[in-house]
């Protein structure tokens, strides 16, 4: 948490510059405000996230809801008083960071609620600075955050299969670094190579960029050599293909979409004096 407030206090101070003019001359008083939530649908998130920055801020702050709670309606979710230059100086980076996080939340179960089988997993394309922010909502909206940085999990891509030659070197040489502990995925765009990684003993086989019906033959194959081999479908991953991906012998879904397609979330700050 404390690298999550160093975060938003980098955001607030480039917001701030050398100071906020219109606020300063109140810098001795004190304000109460609401927190108003302006879209109706939406699934909360960052609201512990909020609650510890404003904590940090000298502000106090008293919410309605809760992560990962459902909103069907609009209306005031929280409410915070302290030091009014603080309070205006913090508004547009806590309105900013709960709009960011309510978007992936909401979209990350409105995926989650097109599956039986498989669990929604997010990936590593999330918006420069805010990808820890992203992931959490994600566990909010119900999904998978997939790893948080790359020491994560071993993912062997394209590019590393061209540089080591192989699915089988590059399983190989990985297996020598690592600690016992840590998965190995390779990710795969045929049926040829997904027998290899799992001959070669991979933990986790990304299906990526291939159609469901490749899916659902190459996945099977794989349940039937080591049903303990985790099968991850990835590329191409939409709200609204999403479901075709969706077969017993599929674990993890995992889409792009979750973390960079916009739900616009609307929350305002409204000083009540």
């Amino acid at each position: 948490m404390e690298k999550i407030f160093d975060l938003l206090m980098s955001f607030v101070k480039e917001d701030e510059g050398k100071l906020d003019l219109a606020s300063f001359p109140l810098r001795n008083t004190t304000a109460s405000a609401h927190l108003l939530l302006k879209t109706e649908n939406v699934v909360a998130s960052g609201i512990e996230v909020s609650q510890i920055f404003l904590e940090k801020m000298g502000l106090l702050s008293k919410f309605h809801v809760e992560d990962g709670e459902y909103l069907e309606r609009t209306g005031v979710i929280g409410e915070i008083e302290g030091n009014t230059y603080k309070l205006l100086v913090a508004e547009r980076t806590l309105l900013n960071v709960l709009s960011v996080m309510f978007s992936v939340a909401t979209t990350t179960r409105r995926f989650a609620e097109k599956l039986k089988h498989a669990k929604i997993a997010a990936t590593r394309k999330t918006l420069p600075g805010l990808g820890i922010l992203q992931k959490i909502a994600v566990i909010h909206g119900g999904g998978d955050p997939h790893r948080f940085d790359l020491s994560g999990c071993v993912m062997i891509k394209d590019n590393h299969l061209k540089m080591y030659g192989s699915v089988e070197r590059a399983v190989q040489e990985v297996k020598k670094i690592i600690p016992f502990t840590t998965r190995i995925e390779v990710e795969v765009e045929n049926l040829e190579d997904a027998l290899k990684a799992v001959e070669a003993g991979a933990d986790i086989v990304m299906l990526d960029n291939l159609s469901p019906e490749e899916v659902k033959d190459i996945s099977r194959r794989i349940k039937d050599i080591n049903p303990n081999v985790i099968v991850e479908v990835s590329g191409g991953i939409t709200e609204e293909n999403v479901s075709l991906y969706d077969f017993e012998t599929v674990d993890v879904i995992s889409s792009s979409r979750l973390t960079l397609q916009e739900v616009f979330v609307d929350l305002s700050l409204e000083i009540q004096r």
